[in-house]
């Protein structure tokens, strides 16, 4: 009986004791679940693992099946695993494959051809931009360049020449992890408009009120009677002396005692401008007469409450040369608007005058022939047809059949005649300079263009084969300089070289191209090359330097 009384006694102490015990606490997991992250960037990836802690590892693998920047997958892991706190976790971004660079800033582009005084802007590197596959820019230099540039004819050559019209086709190249993208431009260098923009932009800008022409230089004027397209009579309002005017900066067609084509219709046209002006001012510069006991001066007008300057208009609507206006205080837009006027072609650079007669006095003959029996004809008017071999300053060499001759155009422009053109002048004089057989009096509306796309021969010689070549381009290409011979008073220069068996060769550089190859372009034991045409000069030869492109230094 004790043993079971104490037996019952152990058993409910037992459970006492259990009762009053707290229970064990359920375990915690504090694993993360890795989120799916597809379709996500890379900033938002990085964004993610931010708010957890765990630690992510970036690497970038180059595909094609996810776009690049986004998330591809866990490495070691999939979207849902629980994984510890702190521990590093490696993802994989894509990475665009690579792929051939972009070149972007190539539009087509269509701009007016350069002339004197309003030389070329366009420049075929600005604007274009290339990038690689990463976005990052490609700059000019070894792996993105021009490859190449060709002329209408698909011809390659070294550069664009912005004076010519023409079109040419740019070839641009970019090179990235050895991927190439090449890309064609299409520059078209075009005729300028045929109107009077500079006549528009252009105002008097000084004052003429109660001041006389005659006394100070400016002044209210009224005509009296009008002579031709650069002549008129006035009469000065203040002082009432009557007078004639020659128009400064221009040289209009005549139509006095000599008639040119369009010089008629240049008399009208000022005529109808004065006629109709609310007023009239002369302005003079410089020189007050021309010698000839004729004022000099710029002949203004005033129209619906506008200054215009009829010398500009009478150059832009083409009747009218420019003539010794570079150095006027309105030379270079006189420069620049006859230039552009002269590319247009019309009037008096290229159109027939319906009312003028046309019959030029003239003999046909082949230059060649013309050389053979030169005494004949010197002072006589011939017309010739040859092929434009060089240009230097505004003349030009003309070869036919192998036979070529200077023809001297003087300091007018002559954009006219380019180097290719196939022309026939009429009314040429033969003449001699310096013992050198030439031709003068070229007139604009005497030349014909035949054709634009001829090949010119240049022909290697050496110095003792000058004389054969006279009048044709000749190339050069082992010349030494030995000797600069500068002129007095002159920016001329004459490079004395030799060629490669020691006979002396005379490179002649003229005013007009030494004021672009000065002088000190060459220095004595200078070696190059040099193309151009080959003159007499009295019992010398010489070849004339067109310009710096003609040299090559070794």
């Amino acid at each position: 009986m004790r043993k079971l009384l104490t037996l019952v006694l152990m058993v409910a102490l037992g459970f006492l004791t259990t009762a009053c015990q707290e229970p064990e606490p359920t375990p915690v997991d504090n694993r993360i679940t890795l989120a799916d992250l597809s379709g996500k960037t890379e900033a938002e990836v990085q964004e993610y693992f931010e708010g957890i802690d765990l630690t992510v590892i970036i690497r970038y693998i180059q595909t094609g099946d996810v776009a690049a920047g986004y998330f591809i997958r866990y490495v070691s892991y999939e979207t849902g695993d629980l994984v510890e706190p702190g521990t590093s976790i490696r993802v994989e971004i894509a990475q665009a494959l690579p792929s051939a660079p972009t070149i972007s800033g190539v539009d087509d582009v269509s701009i007016y051809v350069a002339v004197q005084g309003n030389p070329p802007t366009f420049d075929p590197e600005e604007g274009v931009t290339a990038t690689d596959y990463l976005g990052n820019d490609i700059p000019f230099g070894s792996f993105l360049y021009i490859k190449e540039i060709r002329n209408s004819q698909g011809n390659p050559v070294a550069s664009i020449d912005y004076y010519r019209v023409g079109t040419y086709t740019i070839v641009y190249e970019a090179i990235n992890s050895s991927l190439v993208t090449t890309v064609e431009r299409i520059l078209t260098l075009t005729v300028p408009p045929f109107d009077t923009n500079y006549t528009d932009g252009l105002r008097l800008s000084v004052s003429y009120t109660n001041l006389s022409f005659i006394d100070d230089g400016i002044g209210e004027v009224t005509v009296t009677t009008f002579t031709d397209g650069d002549t008129t009579n006035f009469i000065d309002n203040k002082t009432g002396i009557r007078f004639t005017v020659r128009y400064l900066g221009i040289d209009a067609p005549e139509a006095t005692s000599k008639y040119d084509p369009w010089g008629i219709k240049a008399g009208n046209f000022v005529r109808e401008k004065l006629s109709g002006a609310e007023k009239i001012i002369l302005q003079a510069e410089g020189e007050r007469t021309d010698g000839n006991g004729r004022y000099l001066a710029w002949v203004w007008y005033v129209k619906d409450g506008v200054t215009r300057l009829l010398n500009l208009e009478l150059v832009e609507q083409a009747y009218a040369w420019v003539s010794s206006a570079s150095t006027t205080q309105y030379g270079n837009v006189f420069t620049v608007a006859g230039a552009e006027t002269q590319l247009t072609g019309k009037r008096i650079y290229g159109e027939e005058d319906p009312d003028y007669d046309y019959s030029t006095a003239g003999t046909p003959i082949l230059i060649g022939d013309l050389l053979d029996n030169f005494d004949d004809y010197i002072g006589r008017k011939v017309t010739v047809t040859g092929v434009i071999t060089s240009k230097v300053g505004y003349s030009v060499y003309l070869e036919e059949n192998g036979r070529g001759i200077f023809l001297y155009t003087g300091y007018n422009l002559t954009n006219e005649l380019q180097i290719g053109y196939e022309v026939t002048i009429q009314g040429l004089v033969p003449a001699v300079y310096f013992e050198s057989k030439q031709l003068t009096n070229y007139k604009y509306e005497n030349m014909v263009l035949i054709d634009t796309d001829n090949e010119v021969t240049i022909t290697t010689i050496v110095g003792t084969q000058m004389g054969d070549y006279v009048g044709r381009v000749v190339r050069f290409d082992h010349l030494t300089v030995i000797e600069i011979d500068e002129a007095p008073n002159s920016e001329a220069y004459t490079v004395v070289a030799q060629d490669s068996f020691g006979t002396t060769v005379n490179i002649r550089v003229d005013d007009f191209t030494a004021s672009f190859v000065p002088s000190y372009t060459f220095e004595v034991g200078d070696q190059f090359m040099v193309f151009g045409p080959v003159t007499q000069y009295y019992s010398n030869f010489q070849l004339m330097l067109p310009g710096i492109n003609n040299i090559e230094f070794k």
